[in-house]
């Protein structure tokens, strides 16, 4: 049987194919080189990881086929879905954002090389735009499934993704990949260089890649379609009925919907750029210099249908001055009819059959819901270039011991177009007749409004960071276990961020009809000591083949909120060869980002229920305070018979300077079993449990309006604005220390490589079972319960998720077969069934110089389900269908 430790130590660490495994025999000899893995800077043999590591190598990134590494990452069952990704098509920015254990992106640390990358600047975000990375240049990517704070520091609260990139190659390597839906749209494709060169003190590696993907639309796809009552002619909502309006300018009765899905994108499209470069000199034996550097311009695009305009976002007109003759007549006709029968029925403020239409057809008046679609979509493009330098040197020492020392400078800055926005500010000037333009909104936009005010809205942002670092290793043989001497690390971290994000003098002035938002701009430091102890207590011992103790402090202090100190505690047992068992307990921590300190006001629009709206859409009545102005106030009192206009609420979110860190507690238990008498099979199975306190997360936005209008509590009327109509046009809700989260899992993975003389059978298992995700706000003292929740657009929960591989090896060819598996689930709307998905993977080496590769993703084309009762899907779901896709490589 050809079992070796390396052999072991690869099962018992994973990696997502099997390929790196059974691609060649391992040979018994002696034990494995020490190596550096993710989740510690000591050199150890890796079977003696506390944590539970995913790899995902190399060859199994090629064989995938994939043009981004978010891709390939997304379906290993430990991802969540918090992220972002291509089909986030409105506000995903071109972003690709990737979290652990759905605790979201800002709480999953990615490194590469094992040191920090920038971050986006979009928006001054905290996450990495995984875009950003080349797929050709990695080496492999290490997946750490626990609390790492006390190694790495802020923001490995979830675990850690280190991208490992490729140091050494010899020669010159061309590749290119291209792809195609069977539906139409998404085609993709990509050319790379990859050059190198090893001489005998020292080598170097660079690639030049140029990749580029196309958007998938509405129209791409049969199971797509999405309607809106923001139509081009428009509907009229009033206290005494909703109107359509024809291209006639004739009323009927009830508000129509209109296809915006024709105009829309589901996924984005990209084009990208890179170059990255490294090398290292040995200087001398004991001293090598060592470099990186690291460039990427891309270009993301997006596209959604012509502004939705009306009442509550700014489109706030005057019927009796704004709307044509003939309407005004059909609405003063409609409002007589409506007044009458309210008469009729007794004259009751409060009858909600024969609602009270107003003291007149204009002060019924509420809003008109309209689409310029005559004016063109809204385009979306993000422009960014990134740039990553690094220089270092390290060394041995005489006794033994190891150093390293680095300086990296990273920036990322962009800018951002709309094409197709309008200004509120030109319409102030249409409407108050200084522009000299006729008033023609209803029944379609004028040519001569729709020039006037349209325009591009243009926004730029950046993000830089500067981080330094020494670090000491190695063993001490003054202290001596039975198994070894004590290792050590220890080193010091400096590291500066800093960002700014610029929005339009437009977006700023709250003069467009999108999100108004203010400029953000703000930096922060950070100084930090860290120490390592592995104590090799017993090694090939009876009833203890290893016996081993992992210690990790680390202190933080932040020139934002003061010091943070994290530690772990780690060990593994082996009482036999066969047998592991692993187990670590850490403290975690993540510092607010500049976003979150500084961001200036935002503006979104949330779903929320009115409580003073009377229509059957509020399910629990209208609030009793609604019309005390002794109370809430007579600027947010409303009139008898008030509707909500939208179900999207503007609201306010902006930074808050006083938020404290998040603080996190993280343990793991898992057994790895690799028995002697099945040839090349392991079984890893692993429990995680993560304690999330001090949260920062927005408040309850819902309960601000409840305590208000229901309660009549007036701290909570202050966060509220109402305007035209008695529309809510603010609601505030600045970012507060204010959640807590409570997730536990289990995960499995089962190897089993099976050797013949014809070839390798490599088989694979992993799945993951959420077993809680509580969330706890405690403003409102309530505890959401998450398990078994699929989000409308994002967030997927559900009970089980898995990945499941068969491939065979022959000499110079490989065939496999994976399925993925998103688990059954719930929306806030309606069942969600489960999703599998089967990928075809083929790879054939026609000789020692040329490669090919080949797939079929989602075999069976299997379509998402939409999570409400009309159109939305989750991003987590294949948006492309079946998808075949080829490769080729030729290296000299």
């Amino acid at each position: 049987m050809i079992k070796t430790k390396l052999s072991v130590a690869i099962a018992a660490l994973g990696t997502i194919a099997s390929s790196g495994v059974v691609g060649q025999d391992f040979m018994p000899g002696p034990d494995v080189e020490e190596v550096i893995v993710t989740g510690s800077r000591i050199a150890r043999d890796p079977l003696s990881t506390t944590g539970p590591i995913t790899i995902v190598d190399s060859e199994a990134i090629q064989r995938s086929g994939v043009g981004t590494i978010d891709e390939l990452l997304l379906q290993l069952p430990s991802m969540g879905n918090a992220g972002l990704n291509a089909n986030d098509n409105n506000g995903g920015n071109g972003l690709a954002f990737v979290d652990l254990r759905n605790l979201g992106s800002a709480r999953t640390l990615v490194l590469v090389n094992g040191r920090r990358f920038v971050s986006s600047s979009s928006g001054v975000s905290s996450a990495v735009d995984m875009n950003n990375i080349p797929v050709d240049m990695i080496d492999r990517i290490e997946v750490l499934t626990d609390g790492a704070s006390a190694v790495y520091g802020s923001d490995a609260v979830a675990g850690v993704i280190n991208v490992v990139m490729k140091d050494s190659f010899d020669g010159v390597k061309i590749s290119a990949r291209g792809g195609a839906t069977e539906e139409g749209g998404g085609e993709n494709g990509e050319l790379s260089i990859t050059f190198g060169n090893e001489g005998e003190r020292g080598s170097f590696v660079g690639n030049i890649s140029h990749s580029v993907r196309d958007e998938i639309t509405y129209n791409d796809r049969d199971w797509a379609h999405l309607t809106s009552s923001y139509t081009p002619n428009g509907n009229i909502s009033t206290a005494y009925g909703d109107f359509t309006v024809g291209e006639d300018l004739t009323l009927t009765e009830g508000a129509t919907s209109h296809d915006i899905g024709q105009y829309m994108w589901l996924a984005g499209a990209m084009e990208r750029t890179s170059l990255t470069l490294s090398g290292n000199y040995s200087l001398t034996d004991a001293l090598e210099i060592y470099g990186e550097a690291a460039y990427t311009n891309k270009t993301t695009n997006q596209q959604l249908a012509a502004q939705p305009l009306y009442a509550g976002n700014g489109l706030t007109l005057d019927p009796a001055q704004h709307l044509q003759p003939e309407i005004q007549s059909q609405l003063q006709q409609a409002w007589q009819d409506a007044y009458d029968a309210w008469v009729a029925a007794g004259s009751n403020m409060d009858d909600e059959v024969n609602p009270y239409p107003g003291a007149s057809w204009t002060e019924g008046f509420s809003s008109l819901n309209t689409r310029p679609v005559g004016g063109g979509n809204r385009e979306y493009e993000q422009e960014t270039d990134t740039y990553r330098f690094l220089g270092g040197l390290r060394g041995d020492l005489a006794n033994g011991w190891s150093w390293d020392s680095f300086v990296s400078y990273s920036k990322n800055e962009g800018e951002n177009v709309v094409t197709n926005f309008y200004s509120k500010s030109k319409l102030e000037q249409i409407l108050d007749g200084s522009a000299g333009i006729d008033p023609v909104f209803a029944g379609g936009w004028s040519d001569e409004v729709i020039n006037y005010m349209r325009y591009d809205d243009r926004e730029d942002n950046e993000y830089e960071l500067l981080n330094a670092a020494l670090s000491l290793t190695g063993d001490i043989e003054a202290i001596q276990f039975q198994g070894g001497a004590l290792g050590f690390a220890t080193g010091i971290e400096y590291r500066e961020e800093s960002g700014e994000f610029n929005p339009s003098v437009e977006t700023q002035a709250g003069t467009t009809f999108g999100n108004q938002q203010d400029a953000t701009e703000g930096e922060y430091s950070a100084t930090e000591l860290f120490a390592e102890f592995n104590l090799p207590i017993l090694s090939s011992v009876k009833y203890a083949e290893e016996l081993s103790v992992d210690l990790a402090v680390r202190y933080s202090d932040f020139d934002t909120f003061g010091g943070e100190t994290t530690g772990k505690v780690g060990f593994v047992y082996a009482p036999v060869e066969d047998l592991r068992f692993r187990a670590s307990a850490s403290t975690s921590f993540r510092a607010p980002g500049i976003y979150e300190l500084y961001s200036g006001t935002s503006q979104s629009y949330e779903y929320l229920v009115d409580p003073c709206d009377t229509s059957e859409s509020n399910k629990s009545g209208q609030g009793e305070f609604c019309r005390n102005a002794a109370v809430i106030g007579s600027d947010l009192t409303v009139d008898p018979g008030f509707t909500q206009d939208s179900s999207q609420v503007p609201t306010n979110i902006g930074g808050n300077d006083e938020l404290e860190p998040e603080e996190a507690e993280s343990y793991t238990f898992g057994i790895v079993w690799t028995p002697a008498f099945i040839e090349d099979l392991s079984i890893t199975l692993d429990y995680y449990d993560i304690q999330v306190e001090n949260a920062i997360t927005s408040p309850d936005l819902q309960l601000i309006l409840d305590e208000c209008f229901r309660s009549g509590i007036t701290s909570a009327c202050s966060a509220i604005t109402r305007g035209a109509g008695g529309q809510i046009i603010a609601l505030e809700g600045a970012k507060m220390n204010i959640g807590e989260i409570s997730t536990r899992g289990i995960d499995l993975d089962i190897i089993n490589n099976l050797h013949y003389d014809a070839g390798q059978l490599a088989l694979r298992l992993q799945a993951s079972r959420l077993l809680e995700y509580d969330e706890y706000n405690e403003q409102s003292g309530q505890t959401s319960d998450w398990v078994g929740y699929v989000g409308t657009n994002s967030g997927l929960y559900v009970k089980w998720r898995g990945l499941a591989s068969a491939t065979w090896y022959g000499s110079d060819w490989n065939l496999g077969l994976e399925a993925q598996y998103l688990g059954k689930g719930e929306s806030s709307y309606r069942p969600i069934p489960s999703h599998t998905y089967l990928n075809l993977r083929a790879g054939w080496d026609l000789n020692d110089a040329v490669s090919l590769t080949a797939g079929v993703d989602n075999l069976t084309d299997r379509e998402p389900a939409t999570t409400t009762s009309t159109s939305y899907w989750n991003s987590a779901y294949d948006f492309m269908g079946r998808y075949a896709w080829a490769g080729i490589s030729y290296q000299f």
